[in-house]
């Protein structure tokens, strides 16, 4: 043996630790998670002792992470008192960069130490469940699905009676139900079939696990939820491959998320893996545990209701708060704080609404349909293209069930209809004449181009009043309508959904469209409530259960699960009898699509609520990124044909698409739908942008305070001195993270727009932002005598008819006053609008329509 001098030695240990941090500097990865541990590399097992245990806290920076790890320490000694998993706590050894080989290396011995017929009841179950299994990772899986499954067996006791911790006999005996113990039964047992483990801690996500030698390599298992994790070779991910690639959590096939338990999802457990347990900021680490060292733990037990009587309930919502603080997780729900998390690119779902496109002078082939509305798709981020199926209750497609949009009208009701109405006719009975018909079309040229084609169906689109004279009624209300008024709500016209004729004929259409070979269907019931005289959830769960049963007939055929998506307002759900948190729960519908019941109340459109349940159910969101404002109707009205008047809206501008779709990115959705009717991809390649958060972060943004939270526009005006003076308070949401576009090297540029009349030169409005301000309007300034001036149509005065019919009408009493981009954080944003006026009170009173916040970015 060659012998060291001390100076060799010494170099050695220099030239590693340089060697070390070259390393480091090499791998960001590396490199960042070091800066979340204090102290060196360590190279033997003695000098894993500033890692272990309740000492290991003063190696984690950050105070929220230090002080969970301290609350979870002290909260496992009050669950197990001085018990075997509360010494197994103190025998933990953090994993981090400076114990990560060591860890890896020597700390877990790799050779059995159990000794054969000292456990027989232990023995005879490794018999059992590993019957015919052939290599260590298949033996490893059967001993998960015994652990897995051990609650079917547990009775109905409440928790209050719950007995922590015992021996592993025990445990089966109880059967029991929590990780910390079944990830110790885990590990007892595969060490009873020869393999060596050990178990993981997920100190802030409060979660114990286990890893398995099996077949010579590190296996993460987790023996409660029935979660293992392949890599693409096929072969198990270990801890530290999860550590260093989360990507390889939802890269798993169908199989193995199969495996997950019963009482969740696997989106929920997959979710909690990706955002706390191999988060970069969660802290891991590992504790051995032999049978042949049983003597040296103790094994008793401590029921749940001395644990509350020491103290657990006081300490259990201290640790939880702090840890998902520590892990930047909002406190109510399974999702992230706002910009606590990198975004990841989306899907989305393109909708046709199955009439506009068809509003084109004919005559329509099957290449100019394909052409025009599908083809444009092809290699984008629209991987989903939701079909209409006709305007209401007759359709465009070639239909058998129903009625084709404008048959059998008489010369007289076609006489009042628009000349693009009988376009839309016309090129929808060519293509049927062409054959097969535009929905099979469509279908055949989607799966062509590998995009999925989902069938959508308004729910309720029926067009009063029930008048000969009104073209809405006679050309797009179908027969079943108009011969059955007694399935009717009240006096209107639209259909209650209490009859099963109703739900039938819906029913009838779903399956004509499946039977053309769809992926899919979007029953969409934000078109239009309400659904009943009188709102009835039961019923219409009940019919959202036949839609399911329906695709799954269809699905069986086909070998496959077809999709059901359900569009549904966002707010005042239950009150039309929309209870899609059922439809979620009971899985029942595979992507639900938030939106608003009316486009003129809000924009920014809150969907949390959607996106914590589908991590919990596994169901996808993807919220609707609406086409219009909805402040007025912009059809074009067939009396207006003589003079080719046309009714305008505030225009929705490609900022507003932007802001709406990066407050969706930062819920955490899986995807948007754009709900357009004609040709807009094709003419506007930038809606592909949407799903990629990299162009939407700096793209210029164009945000609205919700309209809903603006009226009424006017203030409440108190005497204050000389003066009468009034005030505002609104809120804002910003998705834009200004200091983080500013690192990446863009400025923004920001504008604060209010929509009033004039300001007479006795008024002033003074506009403070996050405390920041005044932005100011004077009525004495030369600007506003301008506006003055001007012609002013008041709608509130009853001229609304008048001035719609202007292209820019919305832009009179546009006040645009620049702001610095600095006062805006992400999140939400206080905006105190203060009105004075000197003397009287001037006569129309002051109300403010809308208030915009523009940023412009520069690269």
């Amino acid at each position: 043996m060659v012998e060291l001098t001390v100076w060799q030695i010494v170099f050695g240990l220099v030239l590693c630790a340089a060697m070390t941090l070259a390393n480091d500097a090499k791998d960001p990865w590396r490199e960042t998670q070091r800066g979340l541990y204090r102290g060196e590399t360590v190279s033997t097992l003695n000098e894993l002792a500033p890692y272990t245990g309740k000492a290991a806290a003063d190696r984690i920076v950050g105070e929220d992470r230090a002080a969970a790890y301290l609350l979870n320490y002290e909260q496992l000694g009050i669950n197990y008192g001085d018990n075997v998993e509360f010494q197994l706590r103190q025998e933990l050894v953090v994993l981090c960069p400076q114990t990560e080989a060591l860890l890896y290396g020597d700390f877990t011995p790799t050779k059995v130490r159990y000794q054969r017929g000292s456990r027989p009841e232990l023995e005879q179950v490794v018999t059992r469940v590993t019957e015919g299994c052939a290599t260590d990772f298949q033996r490893a899986l059967a001993i998960m699905r015994f652990c897995r499954d051990l609650h079917k067996s547990a009775s109905d006791r409440p928790f209050s009676q719950y007995v922590y911790g015992g021996t592993e006999e025990q445990m089966i005996a109880k059967p029991e139900i929590l990780c910390e113990t079944l990830s110790r039964l885990m590990v007892a047992l595969c060490e009873v079939a020869g393999m060596p483990g050990r178990l993981v801690m997920h100190v802030l996500g409060g979660h114990i696990t286990t890893e398995i030698l099996a077949d010579g390599q590190w296996a993460y298992i987790d023996p409660r939820c029935g979660m293992y994790f392949l890599k693409a070779d096929g072969t198990p991910a270990s801890v530290r491959e999860l550590w260093r690639d989360p990507s390889i959590i939802r890269a798993q096939s169908e199989a193995v998320k199969a495996e997950v338990s019963d009482q969740w999802s696997w989106s929920l457990r997959a979710w909690k893996c990706e955002n706390m347990y191999f988060e970069p900021r969660e802290i891991n680490g590992f504790q051995n545990y032999s049978l042949a060292d049983a003597g040296r733990y103790r094994y008793g037990q401590l029921s749940h209701a001395q644990a509350e009587a020491d103290g657990l309930m006081e300490i259990n919502p201290r640790y939880v708060a702090t840890a998902r603080k520590a892990l930047g997780l909002v406190p109510e729900g399974y999702r992230a704080q706002w910009g606590e998390r990198p975004l990841r690119k989306i899907d989305i779902a393109y909708r046709h609404d199955g009439f506009s496109i068809f509003y084109k002078e004919p005559t329509m082939d099957r290449k100019e349909l394909q052409e025009r509305y599908i083809d444009p798709l092809a290699g984008t981020n629209a991987s989903t293209l939701v079909w209409g199926l006709g305007p209401g209750s007759v359709f465009c497609y070639e239909t058998k069930v129903g009625e084709i949009f404008g048959e059998g009208l008489s010369e007289r009701e076609r006489g009042l209809l628009r000349e693009g109405d009988l376009w839309v006719h016309e090129n929808v009975m060519a293509l049927v004449k062409e054959g097969p018909g535009p929905l099979r079309m469509a279908v055949e040229r989607s799966h062509e181009l590998g995009i999925k084609i989902l069938a959508r169906l308004e729910m309720n689109h029926e067009y009063g009043p029930a008048d000969p004279d009104n073209w809405m009624w006679v050309s797009l209300v179908g027969k079943l309508n108009k011969e059955h008024p007694e399935y009717r709500i009240g006096k209107s016209v639209l259909l209650d959904f209490k009859h099963k004729e109703v739900r039938d004929f819906k029913l009838a259409i779903f399956r004509e469209a499946l039977e053309a070979g769809v992926d899919g269907i979007s029953a969409d019931f934000a078109v239009y409530p309400p659904f009943f005289e009188v709102p009835d959830c039961e019923i219409m769960t009940g019919f959202v259960r036949e839609l399911r049963a329906l695709l799954d007939e269809f699905g069986e055929r086909r070998g496959k699960r077809l999709e059901f998506m359900a569009r549904v307002p966002a707010y005042g759900y239950m009150e039309l009898g929309l209870d899609w948190k059922t439809w979620m729960r009971e899985g029942l519908v595979d992507v639900i699509v938030p939106t608003h019941r009316r486009p003129s109340d809000y924009f920014d459109i809150r969907v949390e609520e959607f996106v914590d349940l589908g991590v919990e159910t596994g169901v996808r969101v993807y919220p609707t990124v609406w086409q219009a404002l909805g402040f007025v109707n912009t059809d074009q009205e067939p009396s207006d044909n003589a003079t080719g008047r046309r009714r305008y809206d505030k225009p929705k501008t490609r900022g507003m698409y932007f802001a709406q779709a990066l407050l969706f990115h930062r819920a955490g959705v899986d995807g948007i739908q754009l709900g357009f009717s004609e040709d807009q991809w094709r003419g506007n390649p930038w809606m592909n942008d949407l799903a990629d958060p990299d162009k939407v972060l700096v793209a210029d943004k164009h945000y609205m305070v919700d309209p809903v939270s603006m009226r009424p526009g006017s203030f409440h005006l108190e005497r204050d001195g000389e003066q009468w003076r009034g005030e505002k308070a609104l809120s804002l949401r910003i998705a834009d993270d200004i200091p983080e576009a500013r690192r990446r090297g863009h400025e923004a540029q920001a504008r604060v727009v209010v929509y009033c009349r004039p300001l007479e030169a006795s008024e002033q409005l003074a506009v403070y932002v996050n405390g920041n301000g005044p932005l100011v309007i004077r009525g004495d300034s030369e600007e506003e005598g301008a506006r003055r001036g001007a012609a002013v149509v008041d709608p509130a005065k009853g001229e609304h008819e008048t001035f719609i019919f202007d292209k820019d009408w919305w832009r009179r009493g546009e006040h645009s006053l620049a702001a610095d981009a600095g006062w805006w954080r992400l999140g939400k944003n206080d905006i105190r609008v203060v009105y004075s006026c000197a003397g009287q009170i001037a006569e129309p009173p002051m109300s403010i329509t809308w208030l915009d916040v523009i940023l412009d970015y520069t690269p």
